[in-house]
């Protein structure tokens, strides 16, 4: 037994050994097809079967395994990398849809009406939104809105006005001549009471076709073109109600233009004023449908308010900032404030028929040589305008910057004073007729305070005269500010101060001496309403004495051709005798800022005619956006 156990381990030891010598074969037979195959890939210029990549690994150790996949993923890090950068590099963003813009505005709406609406800031600022007219202002100036294309007659009396053929209403109607010969003929009308009645008188409108429109003038007027603003009304809609029912008609607050945004919702306050007023994308808008999808209009009762809603993120944006109350924004990294030009300019406009001190031409160039127009621009207005010296605006048409000017030089007008016989005296208030010398005042001390400084005599005239302005701070800043530059150079300034809603009676009546204040020209530079001898007068414009007849006959001829070459020269004529006579001293054109939060994006415009011009490109505006592939 002993003897075959024995027998039988020799047996299984021996079969073990034949085994191990057959697995070890085998095994020598595998790794020879590995080596194999790993030097077929080496030696293939093929790519790598998934067979002969699982081969791999079992020549590699743990760590090597680690750098392996540690290097693939740096690989696939920088792969992923490189492709998202080429997207990037050759791809861009642009608006999507979407989003929605909240506004302040001060006042509250009540005829969004393109008739009505120029009396007031908010109703003219909707209409801009709602209505579209046969031209609009833009920074490139005066542009087609609803027209494809327009003719001007030879002898510059007709003009034939083609429409676009693709506008709707936003009611989905048709536009067409229809609507503009309805809408001119309802201003023309007396009882429709619109304050543009006169802009139309004496011109016949006829229809040539569904989209043609002919305008007939009795007289060539270069300006004409700046008329026809004025939004379209659509006459399926208003031809029912008679010319002196329009401004009692719903219409007025629930408006249908064909303008890049309509109305959509309002809402009122338990007074019955209007607070929110709400407005969607015009889907059919022509140029584009706005980006943007809702403005979103809310009213306050003042501009502090405004801001207020501003700062408290209740509005994006706010229609206006005065410069006095700009110290009250907080939080102002997230807005972008918007500095646009007006075309309008600030100036002391002289009188002299009512004091004959001003009435010396060597007086009023003296007066102009002491005003640190610097000093106001930097200190009063924040260096918010642009220093002029001339009535027509630089950048626009027949500027000429080579006219004689009065630059800031307090010596050289004191020293031209003396030349002319103005010596320094004190100062004695006139008496009235009947009036002692001195008058007493309970306390026993003479009421009547002699003037402080030494003011310039000559014979028995004193130079001495009232400077007038508004009520406003700005305004009443400036004027302080001249008096006190007068001062030092001997001129005794006696400054009245009027309340805004009284200015115009001052202005009708030309009750002042000098005049500190603003007039708003408009894109022609058209100087005729402000300086014709005709326009001296209420209604006129005209704010200073001249009489000039040189000065007539420019302005008139400039009227009459459309050619700008002709009328730049005649300008450029005009500024010179304007430059010499010194009617007016001319202080700075003033910017308008604008406020908005910075997530508004696309707003382009940095020249406006009027304040509502700031949506002459709404439809440009964007919150959203998105990426295209492609520059």
């Amino acid at each position: 037994m002993s003897n075959f156990k024995k027998f039988w381990i020799k047996l299984k030891s021996k079969e073990f050994k034949i085994k191990e010598k057959l697995a070890r074969k085998k095994l020598k037979k595998f790794h020879e097809h590995d080596e194999k195959l790993v030097q077929k890939l080496a030696s293939s210029k093929k790519l790598p079967s998934k067979r002969q990549l699982n081969y791999i690994s079992k020549f590699l150790s743990k760590p090597e395994r680690l750098i392996i996949r540690i290097l693939s993923g740096i690989i696939l890090i920088a792969v992923f990398s490189l492709l998202f950068n080429v997207y990037w590099n050759n791809s861009k963003i642009i608006p999507a849809q979407g989003g929605t813009y909240t506004e302040g505005l001060v006042g509250s709406p009540r005829y969004i009406n393109p008739l009505f609406s120029r009396a007031s800031d908010v109703d003219l600022d909707i209409s801009t939104l709602v209505y579209s007219g046969l031209f609009k202002y833009t920074d490139q100036g005066l542009t087609k809105d609803l027209l494809d294309s327009y003719q001007l007659s030879n002898d510059q009396l007709v003009y034939t006005f083609n429409l676009r053929q693709d506008i709707k209403w936003h009611d989905g109607e048709n536009l067409n001549a229809e609507d503009v010969i309805f809408t001119f003929d309802r201003i023309k009308n007396t009882q429709t009471k619109t304050p543009l009645y006169y802009n139309f008188q004496g011109i016949i409108i006829d229809q040539i076709d569904e989209f043609t429109v002919r305008f007939s003038l009795e007289k060539p007027f270069a300006p004409f073109l700046e008329s026809l603003t004025t939004g379209i009304l659509p006459e399926h809609i208003w031809k029912n109600i008679v010319p002196e029912n329009m401004m009692l008609a719903e219409y007025n607050l629930k408006p249908i233009g064909s303008g890049p945004f309509e109305f959509n919702s309002l809402l009122k306050n338990k007074n019955g004023q209007i607070k929110n007023f709400e407005l969607v994308a015009n889907e059919n808008y022509y140029i584009n449908t706005p980006f943007i999808e809702k403005i979103d209009l809310k009213f306050y009762e003042n501009f502090e308010q405004a801001v207020e809603a501003l700062n408290n993120k209740k509005v994006d944006g706010i229609s206006y900032l005065p410069k006095e109350i700009r110290a009250r924004i907080i939080n102002n990294r997230n807005l972008n404030f918007n500095l646009l030009h007006l075309p309008q300019y600030t100036s002391v406009f002289f009188n002299y028929d009512q004091n004959p001190v001003l009435k010396d031409l060597g007086i009023r160039k003296i007066l102009t040589h002491s005003v640190n127009k610097e000093k106001i621009v930097n200190e009063i207005l924040n260096a918010e305008a642009q220093i002029i010296d001339a009535c027509i605006l630089p950048n626009t048409l027949g500027y000429n910057p080579d006219i004689v000017k009065y630059p800031f030089n307090v010596q050289h007008a004191r020293t031209e004073l003396e030349k002319a016989g103005w010596k320094l005296a004190d100062y004695e208030e006139p008496k009235a007729e009947g009036e002692s010398d001195e008058t007493i005042n309970e306390e026993g001390v003479s009421a009547k305070e002699a003037y402080a400084y030494p003011v310039r005599k000559k014979g028995d005239r004193y130079f001495e005269f009232e400077l007038t302005t508004v009520n406003q701070p700005e305004n009443v800043k400036i004027v302080k500010e001249l008096q006190k530059e007068w001062q030092q150079i001997g001129a005794k300034i006696d400054l009245i101060i009027i309340e805004p809603n009284k200015i115009q009676e001052t202005i009708k009546d030309r009750s002042y001496q000098a005049l500190l204040y603003g007039q708003i020209l408009g894109h022609d530079p058209d100087p005729y309403p402000f300086w014709h001898s005709s326009q001296r007068s209420y209604p006129g414009l005209n704010l200073t004495s001249l009489n000039h007849p040189d000065v007539d006959t420019l302005l008139e001829s400039a009227r009459k051709t459309s050619d700008d070459k002709q009328r730049a020269e005649k300008y450029k004529q005009f500024q010179t005798i304007i430059a010499e006579t010194v009617p007016a001293i001319f202080l700075f054109n003033p910017t308008y800022t604008y406020p908005q939060n910075k997530k508004i994006k696309g707003f382009n415009t940095s020249n406006i005619i009027i304040p509502a011009n700031r949506f002459s490109l709404i439809n440009e505006w964007y919150i959203k956006t998105d990426r295209k592939w492609g520059k």
